[in-house]
């Protein structure tokens, strides 16, 4: 058997059902004082005494959590009992003041809509065998309460048990269906959740894949930076303290703005002097910091029409030349280094060469580092692409394009 625990929703729609049908039980009571009918009587009492039950019950959250999972099913039971109770309770009223058999079982009708909201409530909550139970025992219940009140007063009480038996098949059909509903949408349900949970895992796996990609692309490259001014710095400090000083000062700068930057990526993970000087002169600083630090002559070429980028666009751009650079000075030995970014064909061209000493393309991946690795997941997650080509002193070029959204 599932989980007897009721969905809020459901408790909400018993609750009304329940407060209407005590509130219209107490009006027909009220009623009876006022201004009572002889031509139709009514006998609400035994409603207003199992709703009445029942609206104690589900009113206070803190029954139903000292019930615990005994609290549906009493619930139903009382709710199954209480339309029976008072359609049996109307017909001996009737016939006790004097009304044929006929207009006593008149409201017979009534319980088959009123049973309809604990048949949902089975249904929803239990499987098929409890709908089969619920059709069987209302039935049962019924006629066992009616039956023996008409069967002295010649009334057809093969037609009442017929009908009433009918009335339970129809409940067990019903039942099946809505069974079968259910089933399908908590099915759904399920599937959705496990879907949800996949797109979480995923989604922070690329969290932390891009919070690596920024830390290597702010923090990793300015550490490399300063070593390399440090290393300059120890080969000069005897033979020229006043040179050796000057990069210690540039070393200690590139450390304080790397740290700066360092810390908005962690805040914004997107790169800091894009936010300050917009694409095209934070290129260009990345490229006078970068002869800077290496001795090499880079030249940088932007095309007016290129026009605004998305944010994540500028942002992808400037970290394939930031790890461009870094490669550059730190693997390539080259002497001169061209950035060229143009529209080409409706798409957005990045292409950076330089004349350095080459590599094998086949692996691209030195052991402990993920830089071109950024670099490739950063062109696929803006759905662009990056090429690279190389050869033994033939120099390396570093081409991405991209179809701009913006």
């Amino acid at each position: 058997m599932r989980s007897s625990n009721i969905e809020p929703g459901l408790l909400r729609v018993f609750r009304w059902y329940v407060g209407v049908r005590l509130g219209l039980l107490m009006l027909v009571a009220w009623s009876n004082q006022q201004n009572p009918d002889p031509s139709n009587p009514r006998f609400p009492e035994a409603g207003i005494f199992f709703f009445g039950i029942l609206m104690v019950l589900i009113s206070w959250p803190w029954i139903q959590r000292k019930m615990g999972r005994a609290f549906l099913p009493t619930t139903l039971v009382l709710a199954s009992i209480a339309p029976i109770a008072e359609s049996a309770a109307n017909t001996e009223g009737r016939l006790a003041a004097g009304m044929s058999v006929n207009e006593a079982v008149a409201d017979i009708w009534m319980p088959f809509f009123l049973l309809f909201v604990p048949l949902l409530l089975t249904a929803w909550q239990y499987r098929y065998r409890a709908v089969l139970f619920f059709a069987v025992a209302t039935t049962l219940l019924d006629i066992g309460g009616l039956v023996p009140l008409v069967a002295g007063e010649n009334a057809d009480v093969a037609a009442l048990t017929g009908l009433l038996v009918l009335r339970g098949l129809l409940y067990a059909f019903v039942g099946a269906f809505i069974v079968k509903l259910v089933g399908a949408q908590k099915e759904a349900r399920r599937g959705l959740a496990t879907h949800s949970t996949t797109l979480e895992h995923l989604a922070t796996s690329r969290e932390r894949n891009r919070l690596a990609r920024e830390l290597h692309d702010t923090l990793a490259h300015s550490l490399s930076g300063i070593a390399v001014q440090l290393e300059a710095t120890k080969a000069l400090w005897d033979d020229d303290p006043a040179k050796a000083q000057g990069m210690l000062d540039r070393a200690l700068a590139d450390a304080r703005c790397g740290l700066g930057e360092a810390r908005r990526a962690i805040q914004t993970l997107r790169a800091a002097p894009l936010e300050e000087l917009g694409l095209v002169d934070a290129v260009q600083e990345l490229a006078d910091k970068a002869a800077e630090r290496s001795g090499v002559e880079v030249t940088v070429a932007i095309a007016d029409k290129v026009g605004d980028l998305d944010p994540e666009l500028e942002n992808t751009v400037y970290r394939i030349v930031d790890e461009t650079l870094t490669n550059v000075a730190r693997h390539s030995q080259a002497e001169q280094v061209s950035i060229d970014l143009h529209r080409k064909a409706g798409k957005v061209r990045l292409e950076i060469v330089d004349d350095g000493v080459g590599f094998d393309t086949v692996a691209l991946v030195p052991d402990g580092h993920i830089g071109i690795v950024g670099m490739e997941e950063r062109a696929e997650m803006v759905g662009g692409t990056l090429d690279i080509t190389s050869a033994h002193n033939m120099g390396t070029t570093v081409t991405f394009e991209v179809s701009p959204w913006k």
